[in-house]
């Protein structure tokens, strides 16, 4: 086999190689020297075995990080004002006032204390319409220069949830310093 044909074998050898594994780097013996005598064939074209290809032998581990779980969000946000009407899903934390339609007999509700366990709610009526119920109720009222008030605290947890009159209040989210508390009205 003349040497151009040789040389053009083990290039393309090299080549095919180096296509079947992208990351190895290829290294080929060279061809023997042909023999000087005239009617030697020389030495015989590289074969597979001739070729050598190494790998790294490191890789480097890919971690993956969990991706948190994406907080719960309130239909209607920070929006506080859209309690109005006693039907909202709103944002709450500590010191926040939910003021409702007088015809639920409730005129408004604050946040008195918000924790990982539990929800304080502070109540604020009229006189003689204010019910509450769940957990660790208290409603009394008063009348002060003939102006008369009902006053309470309500608590709530995401598995107990509680009523004034006749709206429905549930927390659909707790965490330490956040709350998603829902309103619903009584039906119509």
């Amino acid at each position: 086999m003349p040497t151009l044909a040789r040389f053009t074998a083990a290039a393309l050898l090299l080549t095919l190689a180096a296509c079947a594994d992208p990351s190895a780097t290829p290294t080929a013996t060279p061809p023997a020297p042909l023999s000087a005598t005239p009617g030697t064939a020389g030495a015989p074209p590289p074969t597979a075995s001739t070729l050598t290809t190494s790998s790294p032998t490191t890789s480097s581990p890919t971690t993956s990080t969990p991706t948190p779980a994406a907080e719960p969000q309130a239909a209607d946000g920070n929006d506080l004002a859209a309690c109005k009407d006693a039907d909202c899903e709103v944002d709450i934390q500590a010191g926040d006032r939910l003021t409702i339609g007088e015809r639920f007999g409730v005129q408004r509700l604050t946040i008195s204390s918000l924790n990982a366990d539990e929800v304080v709610i502070g109540l604020l009526g009229s006189s003689g319409g204010l019910r509450a119920e769940g957990m660790s109720v208290s409603v009394s009222g008063t009348c002060v220069n003939g102006r008369c008030r009902d006053e309470g605290n309500l608590t709530l947890t995401p598995s107990r949830p509680g009523r004034i009159n006749n709206m429905r209040l549930e927390l659909t989210h707790l965490a330490d310093d956040r709350a998603i508390l829902r309103l619903t009205p009584p039906p119509k």
